[in-house]
């Protein structure tokens, strides 16, 4: 045992000799060698759905001099983020150091293509890597043999039968706004340390209900096509398809870290690396296959007038907040509907009242309860009624009807007739929903009451300008509060208008955040704050959400409301730079990061321009 000790303990003394030699000579060397870049694919026959990944590797130096200017893969594949790593080597005194940048990208269409050269700045020089061809098959081609540059392990070498993502929706034919189940689940043969969600799928056509998940998620062992898995449900979802026809659930995609033990080579390995001990965390990711699902039309036969696109269950009942009122006083009509399927999809009914009440639009509140797969809860409409007339009263039944999945069939569910005794002096007034409470019994105020005291001017007051300073002044006023009212109400009521008066104000405020980030070394901050005003201003400017806006999406989107192609490539490499930096940050200044952000401020003026 002193022996394997001592001889261990001159291995290491020679290693960290070896290290000390190289770190002196580096410098020297590195200075002398040319710079070049090359770019390889690992793998270059992948499945769909699976990663690969773009390596460029730049040899004679360890820095770029900007961000090289990758191809573009958007007909065949779907940038995920990027790594780096450097490397030294003394081969008989001569020492070489190079960087690699790893692009990490998810293959989404079959057939071959082709992957365009790579250019790079670096070393004051220009470079550019020959094209590439990648496969993209519809099975997973077998592991291949470890590439330039890869590894002793790389995600190539986990097999797709390992570690994949299956959407399970149930039912797959249903009718239009009948609740459907989609589970996300994640089977697994490797050991997985995390995982996260890259890119969540997207439900166009359907109003999505998310089922929360619990923090520590159940991992259960089964048994699939004969060969055993450990899977969890990643994320489950209840959509509602809001029309008829196909509809299709887009994948999910999902970046997992897989520990992986590295085979040791020599007895350096065994004592420097601590992953041929532990394993190295290797990330693997992968997406779940779109899912069709055929949505049928409700029946129009026997469709009654109450009907109110519910499908599912529901019960209503009605109650008022007391049996008696006087003439001109508010009277509460609370509607409450309880049951199973889109709630929040629900609109009021129409009341049947008769004409000497006032109506107020109702004030809507609700509870919404996911249970497992369920979605149901209650929603209440609170009317506001004035009776205008004296005497025994009756609110009729309210009737809302549903449609029923089981039995097929259309089922109008009632409230009890309610009695109200109206007291004191009728007002005569028109029937209808009215905007507001008018105040009565206050429309003449008196002010003096002793005789005016007459005063000749001497001259005609039409021509003077005080006279039409008073007279146009009112109109003046009243069109500016009627100009505030419409744009409060239509803030209020026109969701999409009102985030698009916002939208640069948003904007501005973010950008201004991204600027007192220049001087400081959060690159990533910087980045993420340009990022975050791009994306928010085009969600609000588009009406749509910010985590599920897509470029493709965008794109079409920008293009057919009239804004200038070169506007659209220029937002959109906008958007691509500040993801990339946030993965691997630039080595700029602060002048590089200020001219950035003029240039995503000119790129936000062209698009808005573009739309107004």
């Amino acid at each position: 045992m002193p022996r394997a000790v001592s001889r261990r303990a001159a291995w290491l003394g020679a290693a960290w000799v070896l290290v000390l030699a190289a770190g002196e000579a580096a410098p020297r060397s590195a200075a002398a060698q040319d710079v070049s870049a090359r770019a390889y694919l690992t793998p270059d026959a992948v499945g769909v759905n699976r990663q690969f990944v773009l390596n460029v590797e730049v040899t004679g130096t360890q820095r770029t001099d900007a961000d090289p200017q990758l191809p573009d893969t958007e007909d065949f594949a779907r940038y995920l983020g990027v790594s780096s790593s450097t490397s030294m080597q003394i081969v008989n005194g001569l020492t070489t150091v190079s960087l690699t940048l790893q692009y990490r990208y998810l293959a989404t269409e079959v057939g071959t293509f082709e992957v365009g050269p790579v250019g790079v700045r670096a070393g004051g020089r220009l470079l550019e890597t020959e094209p590439l061809s990648l496969t993209v098959t519809a099975a997973a081609p077998p592991p291949p043999a470890p590439g330039p540059g890869a590894g002793a392990q790389g995600p190539t070498e986990i097999p797709p039968e390992d570690l994949f993502v299956v959407a399970e929706v149930s039912p797959r034919r249903v009718y239009e706004n009948e609740p459907v189940v989609v589970s996300y689940r994640l089977f697994t043969r490797v050991d997985v340390s995390s995982y996260g969600v890259t890119q969540a799928a997207g439900y166009e056509g359907f109003w999505a209900e998310d089922v929360p998940q619990p923090q520590n998620p159940e991992i259960q062992q089964v048994v699939r096509d004969g060969v055993p898995y450990a899977t969890t449900v990643l994320r489950r979802s209840v959509l509602f398809p809001t029309g008829p026809g196909p509809k299709t659930v887009e994948p999910l995609t999902v970046e997992a870290r897989v520990r992986v033990r590295r085979r040791s080579l020599s007895l350096f390995d065994d004592f420097f690396d601590r992953s041929s001990l532990f394993g190295s965390l290797v990330p693997v990711v992968v997406a779940s296959e779109a899912v069709d699902v055929e949505v049928l039309p409700l029946p129009a036969e026997g469709r009654p007038e109450s009907f109110t696109g519910l499908v599912g269950r529901l019960q209503t009942s009605a109650s008022l907040d007391r049996s008696e009122v006087r003439t001109n006083e508010a009277v509460t009509l609370s509607l409450t509907v309880s049951g199973e399927g889109n709630l929040r999809a629900l609109q009021p009914p129409d009341l049947d009242l008769p004409g000497d009440f006032e109506v107020f639009p109702p004030d809507i509140s609700e509870s919404i309860e996911r249970s497992g797969t369920t979605i149901g809860g209650t929603r209440t409409y609170e009317y506001v009624l004035i009776p205008r007339i004296p005497g025994p009263k009756t609110v009729p039944p309210i009737e809302m009807a549903y449609f029923d999945v089981e039995e097929e069939r259309y089922v109008t569910s009632s409230t009890a007739p309610l009695a109200l005794e109206v007291t004191g002096e009728g007002v005569v007034a028109g029937p209808g929903v009215r905007a507001g409470v008018e105040t009565l019994r206050e429309d003449i105020r008196f002010i003096r009451i002793a005789p005016p005291r007459l005063v000749a001017t001497g001259g005609a007051l039409v021509g003077t300008a005080g006279f039409w300073l008073v007279t146009l002044l009112p109109m003046l006023a009243l069109l500016s509060a009627v100009g505030v009212r419409w744009h409060r109400e239509r803030l209020e009521g026109d969701v999409a208008y009102a985030r698009g008066r916002r939208a640069a104000r948003v904007a501005r405020r973010r950008l201004a955040r991204a600027r007192s980030l220049i001087s400081d070394d959060d690159v990533r901050g910087f980045y993420t704050e340009v990022e975050r005003a791009l994306r928010g201003f085009l969600a609000d400017k588009l009406n749509v959400a910010e985590a599920g806006l897509m470029s493709e999406t965008a794109e079409s989107a920008l293009l057919g409301r009239g804004v200038a192609a070169e506007a659209v490539g220029e937002y959109l490499e906008c958007l691509g730079a500040c993801d990339r930096a946030r993965f691997a940050p630039p080595g700029e200044r602060g002048e590089g990061r200020t001219a950035f952000l003029d240039r995503a401020g000119r790129a936000m003026a062209a698009v808005q321009d573009g739309l107004s």
